[in-house]
């Protein structure tokens, strides 16, 4: 397999991990010290590739360090989560699947567990609970990175990603509350917990009506700036015998606004088409492919949205600032008064939009480009 010095659709490591200096130091001094972390930014923005990266990295440094690693997103029941929860700490505590055994058995006493062993190496243990909502076991297994920890002399960090998604879930209160009961008393433990939807994040942990307030170190992940791009551009091409123009990594950076994900996949595709120099042919065919390419997650994220939402959106990506205006509610057919508000909230708890100075812009710069392409009538530059 030829290698491709851009990748995207995975966690990137090594090579393909940039910058993000400040963040993985910031990472490691709280988690390391005991500090937990709710980190939050936009989806695709490169959440998990940080904290894998960075995590690495400290158990190097510190030896005693242990790291769990457990993704929320398809989890749909209280006994999944408590399943998967088990299963994601003893895969990162344990070195071998005898070892595993042994502490399923040692400290998971009150249920009886069966285990699974899976050709899949990131889970290549399924802890199998036979779980009943019961409050004693579910402690006991919120509990289980804490007593591994002592008996251990070890420092267990359990990584969650997208675990807003366990808000969706139907007794999420009760599980919200039982978590932050357990966790709070741990002192061998420390949790980063992370996630996309910004709503849902900030409401669980930035409102003092929950019971996660206050439950360790708010981190917001900012892009990587574009002084850190270009070098990685220009040396990605220039490795490979192929060239490119400082112009030309300009107009990526700019296209997608500097958007992990999509300067990963947008260099993948030009590098892949070019022989030996960037062309403006080159750079147009790869621009469309890429809003091509995506359109099917796009059509989807606005499926069933109603013809106001695309309305609101279609004023937004027009520069349109006041949305109550008489001119502006009848160029773009926004509604009444009270449907533009409930619109303008909904898109932002959805993550469509953010507020930008005195009005809003888009949250995903390559939906912009193809809405703007299938709505607004403008091309894509």
């Amino acid at each position: 397999m030829n290698k491709i010095p851009f990748e995207y659709g995975s966690i990137a490591e090594n090579e393909y991990f940039i910058d993000r200096i400040e963040d993985r130091r910031d990472l490691k001094t709280f988690l390391g010290g005991g500090i937990n972390v709710m980190l939050i930014s936009p989806r695709r923005w490169g959440k998990s590739s940080l904290v894998k990266a960075a995590m690495e990295e400290l158990k190097q440094e510190q030896k005693d360090v242990r790291v769990c690693y457990l993704d929320a997103f398809k989890i749909f029941s209280e006994e999944e989560f408590y399943n998967k929860f088990a299963s994601a700490v003893l895969q990162g505590v344990s070195s071998t699947m005898e070892k595993r055994w042994a502490d399923i058995v040692k400290f998971v006493q009150s249920i009886s567990p069966s285990l699974t062993i899976n050709s899949d190496p990131v889970n290549a243990v399924e802890v199998n609970l036979n779980f009943k909502p019961l409050k004693e076991s579910a402690e006991e297994i919120l509990n289980l990175p804490e007593k591994i920890a002592k008996a251990k002399g070890i420092h267990v960090i359990v990584c969650i990603d997208e675990f807003q998604q366990l808000a969706n879930l139907p007794d999420w209160k009760r599980l919200e509350g039982t978590m932050r009961s357990v966790w709070q008393g741990q002192h061998s433990t420390t949790y980063c917990l992370y996630g996309s939807k910004r709503h849902m994040m900030m409401d669980i942990f930035g409102n003092s009506k929950n019971p996660f307030y206050r439950f360790g170190q708010m981190m917001t992940l900012k892009k990587i700036a574009k002084e850190y791009w270009k070098p990685f551009i220009h040396d990605s091409f220039y490795n490979y015998g192929k060239s490119i123009s400082d112009e030309m990594i300009e107009r990526i950076c700019n296209a997608v606004q500097c958007h992990s994900w999509y300067m990963q996949q947008f260099c993948f595709l030009i590098w892949t088409r070019t022989a030996t120099e960037v062309t403006e042919e080159i750079y147009q065919s790869q621009l469309t492919k890429l809003l091509d390419t995506n359109a099917d997650m796009f059509i989807t994220d606005i499926d069933g949205m109603p013809a106001s939402q695309i309305a609101f959106l279609r004023a937004v990506c027009m520069g349109e600032t006041h949305f109550n205006a008489q001119q502006v509610v009848a160029e773009y057919g926004l509604g009444a008064p009270r449907t533009i508000t409930k619109n303008k909230k909904t898109l932002v708890e959805r993550d469509f939009i953010e507020k930008s100075g005195d009005g809003f812009k888009m949250v995903d710069p390559v939906f912009e480009l193809w809405f703007k392409r299938e709505y607004c009538n403008i091309l894509p530059q």
